[in-house]
């Protein structure tokens, strides 16, 4: 028995396969699973790398699953909805509110206006603990508050968002005066920058709100009526599922994780600013729909969404790493986009477009 057959029988390859059809039967596993996606990642690490050292050093590689951790909750919370056949184009605008929010609650929880002022805050610790709780828990009421819109006023998930974006642009802008708000608590700035094992805390954070969106999605009838939902919204109703709530629960899903990016953001940047949160929309996107591409093609997960991430990751890093241009940057991340859309196409799985088409149609 030849290595190639013995190997068939191992992996599953109909023992006929011939060298000629390998290249095919790759690319139908490929079509199944990540095994494409991983390699461009291998790939991309081994051209990077090749071309300056530092890009596999330590401290890159801390910063890249540092940086990356809003990012990722943030596609997380685009993945369920996108899941449910909804969108949201505030998630960007959610996290900005959210860091302004936290770093007034904070601030004026840890200490009297002169004792602020003195940067002494005596109540530090009470300034953290609910002041953190309480930016959760207006991003769930904010969640619920599109829910309403987008299930009872039937306003379009894609205008709602919209309305949304800008008036929390606008809080955010009022609240800090248009101008940036100073992070004061330098143990939260070593709680979000500490690491375990050499990668920082927040992406953990991120890795564990990944897995919990694919225990919910995958391992649950509450997932699986989500998908259903995102299907078509007028059969799950008569196959008894409760729509507009899972529309809703989405909803506040979706928001709270990005408030707690938003804390990160605010814990690992050292300030508050109600304008830096505006690029994220693009990259959040893109990291979706690759993720829409391989882990389960045709549908919307959490891991793939992690997956899809790390792509545009490793490639915004090593532009940096490089030294290259900086507009490199806005170009990558645009052009990742047409990729992760042409992958569907070419993949055959264009038809689960159906669910972001139900959100804008």
């Amino acid at each position: 028995m030849s290595a190639l057959s013995r190997a068939g029988q191992l992996t599953g390859v109909p023992v006929e396969v011939r060298r000629s059809s390998v290249l095919r039967w790759l690319g139908r596993q490929g079509r199944r699973s990540a095994l494409w996606i991983v390699l461009v990642d291998l790939a991309a690490i081994a051209v990077f790398a090749g071309i300056n050292v530092a890009f596999v050093d330590g401290t890159n590689l801390t910063s890249l699953a540092l940086d990356g951790s809003e990012v990722v909750l943030l596609a997380v919370a685009e993945a369920l909805l996108l899941s449910a056949g909804e969108f949201d184009i505030s998630l960007g605008a959610n996290l900005v509110i959210a860091s302004v929010i936290g770093a007034e609650i904070m601030v004026h929880l840890s200490g009297t206006g002169a004792q602020v002022a003195a940067q002494d805050y005596p109540s530090l610790a009470v300034g953290l603990g609910v002041g953190i709780p309480i930016c959760l828990v207006v991003g769930a009421l904010m969640g619920a508050f599109n829910g309403f819109v987008v299930t009872k006023l039937r306003v379009n998930s894609l205008i709602a968002t919209l309305g949304m974006s800008t008036v929390t642009t606008g809080i955010a802008l009022a609240a800090t005066n248009s101008s940036t708000v100073p992070n004061p608590y330098n143990s939260l700035g070593n709680a979000i920058t500490s690491s375990i094992g050499g990668i920082g805390t927040p992406f953990y954070v991120a890795l564990g709100a990944v897995l919990v969106l694919w225990a919910v999605l995958e391992r649950t009838r509450w997932g699986r009526n989500a998908y259903f939902v995102g299907a078509g919204r007028r059969a799950a109703a008569y196959a008894g599922i409760k729509v507009n709530r899972t529309r809703t629960v989405v909803f506040v899903y979706s928001a709270v994780a990005s408030w707690l990016a938003g804390v990160i953001a605010f814990g690992q940047s050292g300030s508050a600013d109600a304008t830096f949160g505006t690029g994220y929309l693009l990259t959040v996107i893109a990291a979706v729909f690759l993720g829409y591409t391989a882990i389960r093609p045709g549908r919307y997960n959490a891991i793939g969404s992690l997956v899809g991430m790390l792509v545009i990751a490793i490639g915004t890093t090593g532009i940096e790493v490089l030294a290259a241009p900086i507009w490199l940057t806005d170009v990558f991340s645009g052009a990742i986009l047409f990729v992760a859309v042409a992958l569907a196409n070419v993949l055959g799985t264009a038809k689960g477009f159906r669910a972001l088409r139900s959100a804008i149609d």
